[in-house]
Formats: C-alpha cells, sequence, structure tokens
C-alpha cells in the first residue's frame, strides 16, 4: 500500500486448514514482481482447526479475517473482498503458490481490456506423477475467451461489485457460475492468459478421496445446471446428461464382464478398450505423453460413475425439498 492509502492489487487469500501451505502461498506474493503496482494481502480463514491464522500473522499478511466459524469459499472470497482496497483482486487459495511475473501481466491485460472483468493463467500442479499429470489435462485452455475460472483468477473490483460478489446460495461451483452472470447479466468477458498464474497442490489422500471429490464434483454440476437451464447458455447442462449416460452404460457393461456369457464378455472387451484407445489417441494428439494419454483416458471414463452418482444425490435432495415443500405448502 502506497502513502495515499490507495491500493492497485488486493491479494485475497482463502483457507481451511492449510497451515501446510500457507506460508509458502503467502511468500510467493511478497515475492512477486510488483514494482509499478501497490498491493495489499488479505487472509481469510474457513474455521480451521489448525495454525493457519497464527502462519498468516506471522508471514506478514496485511489483514487476517475470519477463523471464528466455518465458511464456504463464496463466503470467505466475499468476506475478503469487502474488506479490500484494490482496483484489482487476485483470489487464491491457501494451497497455491503464485508466479512471480503474474499480477503484473494480469493487471497490464485487464487495464487495456475493457470488456474483461477477470482473467485468470496457467495452473501448474506440483505433483508431476503421471496421474496428476493426466488430471492437469482439464487445466489447459488456449488463450483467449473461456467461459469460466476457477478460484484463482484477477477481477476488476467495479465488475465484481457490479456482478454482486461471489453467489453464497450455491454449495459449491460459485466461480463458474458467477462467471455465467458475468457474461450472460453483464455481457462482459473472464479471459486465458498463456502464462503460469499458479502452482497448485490437489494432494489426493487416496482412491477413496479421488471417489469423494468426483461425487461432490457431480452435485455441483447438477445444481449449476438446474440455475442455467431456462436460458439460452445451459452451463454444464450437457456435461450432466453425459455423466448420467456414460455412468448407465459403464455399469452395465461392468454387469455384462461379472455376469455375461463369454462371447459377450469378450465382445464387452473389445468395445471398452477401443473407447479408451479412441480417447487415448485424442489425448496423444494434444502433445501429450503415452502413459498420462492412457491415465487421462481412464480417468474420465471411470470418473463418470461418481460423478453421476453425486449427481443422483443432488437430484434426490431437490426433489425430496420440492416434496416437503409442496406438502407444508398443502398443509398451510
Amino acid at each position: 500500500m502506497d502513502k495515499s492509502g490507495s491500493v492497485d492489487i488486493s491479494f485475497v487469500i482463502i483457507g481451511y486448514n492449510e497451515g501446510a501451505h500457507l506460508e509458502k502461498c503467502l511468500t510467493s506474493i511478497q515475492s512477486s514482481s510488483m514494482e509499478k503496482s501497490s498491493s495489499e494481502i488479505i487472509y481469510v480463514d474457513g474455521g480451521s482447526q489448525d495454525n493457519s491464522i497464527e502462519i498468516a500473522q506471522k508471514a506478514g499478511a496485511d489483514r487476517v479475517l475470519g477463523g471464528d466459524k466455518r465458511r464456504r469459499a463464496a463466503e470467505n472470497r466475499n468476506l475478503g473482498f469487502k474488506n479490500s482496497k484494490g482496483r484489482f483482486v487476485q483470489f487464491l487459495d491457501g494451497d497455491m503458490v503464485l508466479d512471480p511475473d503474474w499480477p503484473e501481466q494480469a493487471v497490464a491485460f485487464l487495464t487495456v481490456t475493457g470488456n474483461s472483468a477477470a482473467v485468470c493463467g496457467k495452473i501448474r500442479e506440483v505433483n508431476q506423477s503421471v496421474f496428476y499429470q493426466a488430471l492437469q489435462i482439464d487445466w489447459s485452455e488456449t488463450e483467449g475467451e473461456v467461459a469460466f475460472c476457477g478460484g484463482s483468477a484477477m477481477w476488476r473490483r467495479d465488475m465484481l461489485e457490479a456482478a454482486g460478489g461471489f453467489p453464497e446460495t450455491v454449495a459449491y461451483g460459485e466461480e463458474p457460475f458467477l462467471c455465467w452472470r458475468v457474461r450472460n447479466e453483464l455481457g462482459l468477458k473472464i479471459n486465458y492468459l498463456d502464462c503460469l498464474m499458479v502452482d497448485h497442490n490437489l494432494d489426493y489422500s487416496g482412491f477413496g478421496d479421488y471417489c469423494r471429490r468426483n461425487v461432490r464434483c457431480g452435485k455441483t454440476y447438477a445444481e449449476i445446471a438446474s440455475l442455467c437451464y431456462n436460458t439460452p447458455d445451459r452451463l454444464w447442462f450437457k456435461m450432466t446428461i453425459s455423466n448420467l449416460v456414460w455412468a448407465v452404460v459403464l455399469v452395465f457393461a461392468l454387469i455384462v464382464l461379472l455376469v455375461g456369457t463369454p462371447y459377450s464378455k469378450i465382445c464387452m472387451t473389445i468395445l471398452l478398450l477401443s473407447i479408451v484407445l479412441r480417447k487415448t489417441i485424442q489425448t496423444l494428439n494434444r502433445k501429450n505423453k503415452l502413459p498420462v494419454s492412457i491415465c487421462y483416458s481412464l480417468h474420465i471414463y471411470f470418473s463418470k460413475i461418481p460423478l453421476a452418482w453425486g449427481e443422483c444425490l443432488w437430484f434426490l435432495h431437490f426433489f425430496k425439498k420440492k416434496l416437503l415443500g409442496n406438502r407444508n405448502g398443502h398443509s398451510a
């Protein structure tokens, strides 16, 4: 922050039990190349049970907020945003490490691009095993306009205010839903720059954690698709239907492999292998290595099952609420 009290960039970091990563995140911001920009760092804690707040205070955050109760990501981001002063606001998660050149690149882009509300860049996974490289493929974008960004992005303050901040009415997926509103209600753009923005640590604890996160993603797809359904821009509607259809196909295939005739098992095995091979070739054509391409293909199709399960859970909850609401309305 300069002597006049004005701020060019506000860095808003949110975290929940991120003590193992938070100091690196804060240090990376302080080490960034910001010769032309004044800045401030705000850490918002989502009710951590570890020493995240103490780490943020010792590591030099200008303000430390939250920590009094468990909050969702959207609430944390809005709390940090409301207490920030910057013309531009860079949001980060506590497990991210900022690339030193990103802030100035993002500010320069937003300064000359009047119709862009936010800009994001490459997210690089810290763990470079085959599995994590495969998961990172879906983060790759072509430079230019994109439909939405994730939790790490730089926003124009005035445009984020006009959009009403991050929607707190959704359980997850607040960033894509905010971008959807920005594009459809404000007529503004979200852009992607082909340069590194952050290093990230997915840090799956095992197969169960992988499945749980996909179930949660499925719930998010279903909720956002339902909110955008009666509009020309049906965000995630096709993906939601696709997940359900593929899950049915794959469960049926599994049943055939378990209890089918020898001939049907051979045919089903050939069919499944051809599906995986096709996706592997497509991924190879995107200049990925063979082991990564195979892993990505297996992930894409296997994940359909927990994704679809999450969607089903959301729809069951939705219709249960509808039914109870109708009954209560009837009773009244």
